[in-house]
């Protein structure tokens, strides 16, 4: 293939590839729809451009997904994990989760991770590279065309921290929710971060429309060192001033995300410390119990210490919801995505 790859591009930026070929700009409008829109991989398909367009479109551009080398049913929750193979031989995984009113589809942003979150298979991995923009909105085309399913939320918590690859992220969500694309609504997009304070000032500066997922964890800068050495860095009180920040300017809660692990982060005093901050901030909580994976001893919390867990926060007007995450049977839920790949 030679050329460019119109998959990853934004509205404007097709209207601006139309016009370098000698068309009219309205013509990217046109191909945006039809690749974002009836998700067509054909150009030849592309049945309200002439077919001379279409020929000088081929001459210099392409259209290419990543590839889906394996799939896996949970028979837990009917959720699907998806094998992609990229370009350069690395490989990544995805997400198709669906619910009664929704389906949602959980994006990797990076191959690996930089990150060393004890809790999460991913950081195993290390980094090895960010994903471009087409790796991203390939992932979610695909999954579209696997399933046959109309898609109403995006959350990046797959593979990478999505904050270490701002751009490309932000990018692929905003061509995500363009209205003559996808035109999935901006608060059924959410980005998560596990603290990266500089992105997130970044992010409020700009006035982003999308939902930010905190990574919390812990309620103190001890215990998340441990679990997730970025504290070191960003601590708990900048990470939370960036948060109370983007709630104020943006006038819309944070979301935070606390993996509840027996025995490390479930006692009386975490829950008191925690509800303090909750009550500090405009946010809602997801309690999401710990998914075992290999070669670590965390364990996941009974029934009984998550429900003792949330009795002791006693947080008023704060929304607190266990989130059981789907797919644990095939290592698809938070925290199990994990690929073997070798360094280039």
């Amino acid at each position: 293939m030679s050329g460019i790859n119109l998959i990853g591009l934004t509205r404007s930026e097709l209207r601006n590839f139309a016009e370098s070929i000698d068309e009219k700009s309205y013509r990217g409008d046109q191909i945006f729809s039809w690749i974002y829109q009836y998700n067509e991989t054909k150009f030849s398909q592309m049945t309200n451009l002439s077919k001379e367009f279409r020929s000088n479109i081929e001459k210099s551009a392409f259209l290419d997904l990543p590839k889906i080398s394996d799939s896996i049913v949970s028979r837990e929750t009917s959720s699907i994990k998806f094998l992609f193979r990229l370009n350069d031989g690395f490989s990544i995984e995805t997400v198709f989760i669906p619910e009664k009113k929704r389906n949602t589809v959980c994006l990797s942003s990076q191959v690996g991770c930089a990150l060393d979150c004890q809790f999460c298979a991913t950081a195993k991995m290390g980094i090895l590279r960010n994903l471009t923009v087409s790796e991203i909105i390939g992932q979610l085309l695909s999954v579209i065309k696997e399933t046959k399913q109309k898609i109403t939320n995006i959350v990046f918590m797959g593979m990478g921290e999505p904050m270490m690859n701002y751009n490309n992220v932000i990018k692929a969500a905003d061509i995500i929710h363009d209205q003559r694309g996808l035109n999935i609504g901006a608060r059924k997009i959410t980005i998560s971060t596990v603290g990266m304070v500089n992105k997130i000032k970044q992010y409020t500066k700009e006035k982003r429309p999308y939902n930010i997922a905190f990574s919390l964890n812990a309620t103190n800068d001890l215990e998340r060192n441990k679990l997730m050495p970025i504290n070191k860095k960003y601590n708990l009180k900048s990470c939370l001033d960036a948060l109370k920040d983007y709630s104020i300017k943006l006038k819309r809660p944070a979301m935070l995300e606390y993996v509840l692990i027996s025995g490390v982060n479930d006692t009386y005093e975490d829950a008191m410390r925690l509800s303090k901050i909750i009550k500090s901030l405009n946010c809602k909580l997801n309690i999401i119990p710990y998914n075992p994976i290999e070669g670590e001893s965390f364990k996941r919390p009974t029934e009984y210490e998550i429900n003792n867990f949330i009795n002791n926060i006693r947080a008023e007007n704060t929304i607190i919801t266990v989130r059981w995450s789907q797919g644990k049977d095939v290592n698809a839920a938070c925290g199990q995505l994990y690929t073997k790949n070798e360094k280039k």
